[in-house]
């Protein structure tokens, strides 16, 4: 299994026969809004650009999969993405309650069950609820969902999707084989006022010590509200023990993990 790091939670997964992108926001780099509006340092989103050889990746995609995209959340499908998914029908799998809005903006859309496994070509697609924050900022997101994602012959992949450390999270990183990979928000994303809508690094290495297997950590460095470094990533789990398991690639970085629990 392959999974690159396209950029904030956009990834390319090579998972038996499929190449899947998921969440793609797919602007250039300033083209869409700040997500800070009183207080810090304004910067027009994305803060980085894509990086180099990204249209050689996007064209091997065989299928995308959506975490969530309504109220406003553009950094997990913008217009740019709708536009490449569009162009190409290419199919787009996602929960029940985005099927409407996808489908109104001209994309193939393929419905996963809300509430248990759907085989997808030769695979099984389990969804995780997140929580996208807390409190009265948690009220005005789009929570959306994880995907545990497993095909025969590869790793168990879990795609945490955007959320904050819960219970639920906990319970599923302590079920995942020892070969499993675990993908998880780390960025501590918050807007001017309220908690955190995902993971920070202390959520997401506590999370990582919870559980089994290779995890790596994203939405990192690519919106002006989310603070994490991913230098003090790296340095936190060296210095909690998890270096040999928690991975914080480059945008465009390839990371390659077998059923030997071997991750590189």
């Amino acid at each position: 299994m392959k999974i690159t790091q396209i950029r904030n939670a956009t990834l390319l997964v090579e998972i038996a026969n499929h190449r899947v992108l998921v969440d793609p926001m797919l602007a250039p780099q300033g083209a869409l809004p700040s997500l800070k509006y009183l207080v810090g340092q304004r910067r027009r989103n994305p803060v980085v650009a894509l990086p180099e050889g990204v249209d050689a990746l996007l064209d091997s995609a065989t299928h995308a999969l959506i975490t969530h995209c309504q109220k406003g959340h553009f950094d997990h499908l913008d217009r740019a993405g709708k536009r490449w998914l569009r162009e190409r029908q290419q199919p787009v799998l996602c929960m029940p309650e985005d099927e409407d809005y996808l489908r109104t903006r001209g994309l193939a859309v393929q419905v996963l069950n809300a509430h248990e496994s759907t085989e997808v070509a030769g695979g099984r697609i389990t969804p995780v609820p997140c929580l996208h924050g807390r409190g009265w900022v948690g009220k005005l997101m789009a929570h959306g969902h994880g995907y545990i994602m497993e095909w025969p012959g590869e790793p168990t992949l879990y795609l945490a999707g955007d959320t904050v450390l819960t219970d639920e999270v906990f319970r599923v990183m302590a079920a995942l084989p020892a070969d499993s990979v675990s993908v998880l928000p780390a960025g501590g994303a918050a807007m001017d006022f309220g908690g955190e809508l995902i993971m920070d690094a202390d959520q997401a290495l506590r999370a990582a010590a919870g559980g089994c297997g290779h995890v790596v950590l994203n939405h990192l460095e690519a919106l002006d509200h989310c603070p994490t470094r991913r230098s003090d990533l790296r340095l936190e789990a060296r210095r909690r023990g998890l270096q040999d398991r928690v991975q914080v690639p480059e945008d465009g970085a390839c990371l390659r993990f077998d059923l030997q629990g071997h991750g590189r």
